[in-house]
């Protein structure tokens, strides 16, 4: 009797728990930040807090994102005991990052039939003082122009600065609707004093490709990580950490549509070139023997994806076998270099001399936004007839037949009706065109590999290039950089004729010389309108893209330079120095 009356009283008093379980209710909902106001590229700690039962599902924070970024939310429960007195918590903690300034509301929130009071937000702007002063982590971006064309590069720059040590972290990619955005080169980390203050920067550069008209907004790429809290806050030889994100303020740009003057596949370049290769490169063929034509088209500033096909036409005393196109973009001083290789295999049939018309390929050029053509003149071949080849109405065929005697005696057969001499004749004929057949089609099979062997050759030399132009040192713009500095710059860069250091050491003086910090050579030239400096600089273009050995001319450039220099006012640096040459 006892045992049973024991068992009977643990099973009310489990049936008495569970029932409370399950008629529990949240007695209270609540919700709190952590700081108030707050900068816009900051973020804030969203916690919510449920006194009762609740399930782990019940918070919902879909209605922040108009305002803000969403983080992921975590959740943890605390139950408590106190004289048999049970206390449930639930909380719910989000990280939220301001989309913009302003005044915010982070509205109720309701749970099982309790609500939260409304929090009203103050988010700052940051301005350039407040970016740097008194702020350990912190991130920046810029754009090389505000204002582009369809599908044309923008390079977008990221800088994150960090005055504390890092644990971890991780810089996401900056997001624009209806565009691609890549990122070109590596990391490059460096030093910098920004306002008395020691700084460690981590630089990355993407390029944006808008693919609709109108007006954008590039979100900044979000920052996540752990820095190292002050020593003073350490325990032993263990370091706190402090969690910290940080947002990259947002970019305006507005996309121009393409000009209506325009026909063709929609191509924005800085540059663009077609060459041609001929294997052999005599000038004189023969009929039966194969040539081979590689056209190649290259664009500074595109995709591999947005290069057209190269329309190329040929007369009809020629037999012509395409092979497929070989397409690839590189990355060569924070720029995408697209390159399209058609290579056709032509056979003449016949003799004589046959034109192949020009090629011609559209695009359109954003520094003097003008309809312009990459253009291969007309070429004209002269073909021979083959050598050792029967011409009509030959001889009756003669056979050949060994003897015993020193010389082979010769044994004609005349032309006969005969049933059995055609059927020789025939013989012979089919199996000359079945051997020119399988000769043809073991010369297609060795071409083939030859391209793609060539192919490769190139695509490595194209990658060693632009390794080494990575890891380059090259002369960089900072914010203290004079006229005179990059002057001199400018000036040795073009006593050593590198096109590569020559564009870079341009662009920083004609920054300086303008009084702009971040803006490329096109939207320099945009700007200036100045055509000498378009010549120059496409001749420059030329030397470096171009796969032929040309020798580049740098008086055009030198005289160019030296008038401008005199001509934009304002220049503090006008006499004091003398000529470039």
């Amino acid at each position: 009797m006892q045992l049973f009356i024991r068992y009977f009283t643990r099973l009310c008093l489990l049936l008495w728990a569970l029932s409370s379980m399950a008629f529990a209710q949240i007695d209270e909902l609540s919700a709190t930040v952590d700081k108030n106001p707050v900068l816009a590229d900051e973020s804030i700690t969203l916690s919510v807090v449920a006194s009762g039962t609740a399930s782990r599902d019940a918070f919902d924070a879909t209605p922040l994102n108009a305002d803000f970024i969403v983080g992921r939310t975590s959740v943890s429960s605390q139950t408590q005991m106190i004289n048999f007195d049970t206390t449930r918590t639930t909380i719910w903690t989000t990280t939220l990052i301001p989309r913009k300034p302003g005044r915010f509301v982070i509205p109720a929130f309701t749970i099982e039939g309790k609500s939260s009071d409304p929090i009203n937000m103050m988010v700052l702007p940051v301005s350039a003082r407040q970016s740097t002063e008194g702020r350990d982590v912190y991130v920046t971006t810029s754009v090389d122009t505000n204002e582009t064309y369809l599908q044309q590069q923008i390079r977008y720059t990221a800088k994150l600065y960090l005055a504390r040590d890092l644990q971890r972290g991780s810089l996401s990619t900056p997001t624009l609707t209806d565009g691609e955005i890549r990122q070109i080169g590596k990391d490059a980390e460096y030093n910098d004093i920004v306002d008395g203050k020691r700084y460690r920067v981590i630089e990355r550069t993407f390029s944006v490709i808008p693919q609709k008209s109108g007006t954008f907004t590039i979100q900044g790429p979000v920052f996540e990580g752990e820095v190292v809290q002050d020593r003073q806050q350490s325990f032993g030889f263990f370091s706190r950490s402090k969690t910290i994100n940080r947002v990259g303020p947002p970019q305006e740009i507005s996309v121009k549509p393409i000009p209506d003057n325009y026909t063709g596949t929609w191509l924005p370049s800085e540059y663009v070139e077609l060459h041609e290769e001929w294997q052999p490169d005599s000038g004189d063929f023969t009929v039966g023997e194969p040539i081979t034509r590689t056209l190649t088209l290259t664009a500074v500033g595109v995709d591999e994806a947005q290069l057209p096909a190269i329309n190329s036409q040929y007369p009809s005393g020629v037999k012509v076998y395409p092979n497929q196109p070989n397409t690839t973009t590189i990355e060569k001083d924070e720029t995408l270099i697209a390159q399209r290789t058609e290579t056709i295999a032509i056979i003449p049939s016949q003799a004589g001399e046959f034109t192949i018309d020009e090629v011609k390929v559209p695009w359109f050029n954003i520094v003097t936004e003008q309809v312009e053509y990459a253009v291969l003149p007309k070429r004209t071949i002269r073909v021979k007839a083959a050598t050792g080849n029967a011409p009509t109405g030959a001889p009756p065929l003669s056979e050949t037949i060994e003897t015993d005697t020193e010389e082979p005696a010769t044994v004609s057969h005349p032309p006969t009706n005969a049933k059995t001499d055609s059927t020789v004749v025939t013989y012979k004929e089919n199996w000359w065109s079945t051997s020119s057949w399988i000769l043809l089609t073991l010369w297609l099979l060795t071409l083939s590999g030859w391209v793609l062997h060539v192919n490769r050759r190139v695509e490595m030399k194209n990658l060693r290039i632009s390794a080494g132009a990575q890891k380059r040192n090259t002369p960089a713009m900072t914010k203290n950089t004079t006229e005179k500095q990059a002057w001199k710059l400018l000036q040795k860069a073009i006593e050593k004729q590198d096109s590569n250091a020559i564009i870079e050491t341009l662009t920083i003086w004609l920054n300086t010389l303008l009084g702009s910090t971040n803006k490329s050579l096109s939207a320099i030239q945009q700007c200036l309108h100045n055509e000498s400096l378009n010549a120059a600089v496409n001749a420059l273009y030329g030397a470096k893209f171009s796969q032929q050995s040309n020798q580049w001319q740098r008086d055009e450039l030198i005289s160019t330079l030296n008038s401008l220099r005199q001509d934009i006012p304002g220049n503090q640096s006008k006499g004091e120095l003398p000529p470039l040459y």
